[in-house]
């Protein structure tokens, strides 16, 4: 008996195929951990409810005359506070926040001993980061948020 190859056939092999292609995605998105998909934040909700605080506190650093300034050294990220600011009066939160792993978030709540705070190297991979540095001096809330790549 002899098998004839015709477009119906032709069709049935391109759907069947196309429907592997297209599990084969939902297979790596879904069980395969190298692609995890988790939300940057936890509390992504929560966190627009405060958006107008946060165009607040962007705006007042945008009128400072001078910004925090960020340094990519062999230490690490240096982060430089205005030199008009008293390092005594600075409250500082930083979150430094890697895309593409969570695991590797760097939290810290600031302490200065000078204007400038160095996020040590050891805590830091090469790669793209979300850098948020939340301050505030003599009761004015300030933000600076940049993308920087290490």
């Amino acid at each position: 008996m002899s098998f004839k190859f015709n477009w119906g056939h032709g069709i049935s092999i391109a759907l069947a195929l196309f429907v592997l292609f297209i599990g084969s995605f939902v297979y790596k998105t879904l069980v395969v951990a190298k692609y995890d998909h988790t939300l940057i934040s936890e509390e992504y909700y929560k966190e627009e409810l405060n958006y107008q605080n946060e165009i607040d506190r962007l705006n007042n650093a945008a009128n400072l005359s001078q910004n925090v300034v960020i340094n990519k050294t062999n230490k690490g990220i240096e982060l430089v506070f205005p030199n008009t600011f008293d390092y005594t009066k600075i409250i500082a939160h930083l979150n430094l926040q890697r895309i593409s792993n969570k695991e590797l978030d760097f939290v810290k709540d600031i302490e200065l001993e000078g204007l400038m705070y160095i996020i040590p190297d050891e805590h830091l991979v090469r790669g793209m980061y979300s850098l948020k540095l939340n301050w505030e001096y003599e009761e004015i809330p300030y933000q600076l948020k940049e993308k920087i790549r290490y």
